[in-house]
């Protein structure tokens, strides 16, 4: 069942540990999960979700890490 399978009642219910944001600097060139632009010498965030909508977690690893840049972790927090 992968990783830390919660079943689907914690998604229903809103779980507040279902997202993890973190930010880094890039040192060297990262590139944006969504628009794919290189990111380098400046801060940029990463969002680990720990399981989907329906309640299950990944195959592989313990969480999806979504990359952003600062322009959209912006506009993802202001869309929630």
């Amino acid at each position: 069942m992968g990783h830390g399978y919660y079943g689907g009642l914690k998604s229903m219910l809103g779980d507040p540990d279902q997202e993890v944001h973190e930010e880094k600097f890039a040192w060297l060139p990262v590139r944006s999960t969504f628009n794919k632009k290189h990111i380098w010498l400046t801060k940029y965030h990463i969002v680990h979700i720990k399981y989907d909508d329906t309640g299950r977690p990944p195959i592989k690893g313990f969480s999806w890490p979504l990359i952003y840049t600062k322009h959209e972790y912006l506009m993802m927090l202001i869309k929630k």
